[in-house]
């Protein structure tokens, strides 16, 4: 098939998708981005180090995967040889606190596959690096994840990671935020590893599946880094089902994102939900996804907004309304509101936003954060543009973060939460100061 056709009739697609479903993506993010952009190691990659890494296994993976019926079983078995090596000759490996009497046996695998994750980093390899900064630009409404590790939250800055089965337990489906479902590094005790611990999490898989049922109603869903077979899709998928009674015909708004499995790369795929049921979606099949992930960012209304901004909006909103006016915490006066709600522009003043143009103004005066400053400036984090700011104070005694100004504004997220914007003015002086030239600053 043509290539250039090819992307240019996709392209079409999630465009006219997006505008029959115009909020904000959902992204499902699977290990295969993992492994894409930072090179880290599959499931089974991660158990053949973990039998290699204890000296009480002396038998390759494959021992175990022959005689077990999955990976979660492997996992579950190999856990035991770990707390027998972390009570004996390998207690010097582990944290004091590992040893209290309620800590789950499993905690000792768990802690070293989560420090050899960590040891991948959450650094996008060069190549990929425009690609990671597409998806970025998506602006997704909320990223779904298995992934244990943490490099979501650096491609993705502002957004807020949510633990487990938070999305169950959180009072409404919130914006900006990274459901991890499967757990993260960053609390080895939270990763879903062991037959044990799917089984606790298939126990409330349809409670989550609910959950999702409004996101699959009103926005686009894209699923990428997974396989065609993985079960976690696939369940997913069958309560969805379950839920709905597909009957055959494509669902238009899901997108499954793959690597091209031959050379005539097709627009739709069965995915297997039973025995003798599948679902219908969109496929899309490319070596560069960055095609893709500019497509679902096109004209995207989040592009210069800061999640945190929304999400404090959203949850404040949501608690007045649904808790505080209700237990009278507030004396309200329901004749002003009635008459704020006739219009957007009326309905702001509710939140204090005068119009809604300042508040607009404001995101395209100030678009970045100090992460994608430094991105901007060719960074990987933003370590050195803030070293850069540091710079500038030390050579003209000017702290640009100290006021709001043509480098710098502050938005209030709560009375004691802050987000620091900075303006493409900044960018452009911190590459003068990069790059050793002479610059003048502009504070008013």
């Amino acid at each position: 098939m043509d290539t250039k056709k090819y992307i240019e009739e996709q392209t079409v697609r999630i465009i006219e998708t997006r505008k029959k479903y115009p909020l904000q993506p959902i992204v499902f993010a699977g290990s295969g981005l993992s492994r894409r952009w930072v090179e880290a190691p599959t499931w089974l990659e991660l158990l053949e180090w973990a039998v290699s890494n204890c000296p009480l296994i002396d038998r390759p993976i494959q021992y175990f995967t022959q005689q077990e019926q999955g990976l979660p079983e492997v996992a579950q078995r190999i856990a035991q040889s770990y707390q027998t090596w972390a009570w004996g000759e390998g207690k010097d490996q582990f944290p004091k606190i590992l040893f209290e009497a309620k800590v789950p046996a499993e905690i000792y695998l768990k802690y070293s596959i989560a420090r050899h994750i960590k040891g991948f980093g959450t650094t996008v390899a060069t190549k990929y690096a425009s690609e990671a900064e597409a998806f970025s630009a998506i602006r997704p409404h909320a990223v779904i994840t298995t992934n244990y590790d943490a490099l979501l939250e650096e491609v993705l800055p502002g957004y807020q990671p949510i633990l487990g089965t938070g999305l169950i337990s959180a009072p409404f489906a919130n914006i900006g935020e990274i459901y991890k479902i499967h757990g993260t590094v960053e609390k080895p005790s939270s990763m879903v590893l062991t037959s044990n611990d799917y089984s606790a999490f298939g126990a409330k898989r349809k409670y989550l599946t609910a959950k999702l049922l409004t996101f699959f109603a009103e926005h686009p869903i894209v699923f990428i880094g997974y396989s065609v077979e993985d079960a976690n899709i696939r369940k997913i998928l069958e309560d969805l089902n379950e839920a709905v009674d597909i009957k055959g015909e494509i669902i238009p708004n899901i997108f499954f994102l793959t690597r091209p499995s031959d050379d005539s790369p097709g627009f739709e795929r069965v995915l297997q939900v039973g025995a003798t049921k599948g679902v219908r979606v969109n496929s899309i099949e490319t070596t560069d996804f960055e095609w893709v992930f500019k497509a679902f960012g096109h004209n995207a209304p989040l592009s210069n907004v800061n999640p945190q901004i929304l999400r404090s909006l959203l949850a404040r909103s949501y608690q007045l309304v649904r808790s505080d006016i209700p237990r009278q915490k507030f004396e309200v006066d329901f004749e002003l509101i009635s008459g704020k709600v006739e219009t957007k522009e009326d309905f702001a003043k509710v939140f204090g936003i005068g119009t809604l143009q300042p508040v607009t103004r404001f995101s395209a005066e100030y678009p970045y954060n100090l992460t994608e400053v430094g991105r901007k400036l060719g960074f990987n984090s933003w370590h050195k543009a803030n070293s850069l700011i540091t710079k500038i104070k030390d050579e003209d005694g000017i702290d640009l973060k100290a006021s709001d100004n043509r480098y710098h504004g502050t938005v209030r997220i709560s009375k004691k939460s802050q987000a620091q914007m900075y303006s493409e003015a900044c960018v452009e002086l911190l590459k003068r100061v990069r790059d050793g030239d002479d610059y003048e600053l502009e504070i008013e």
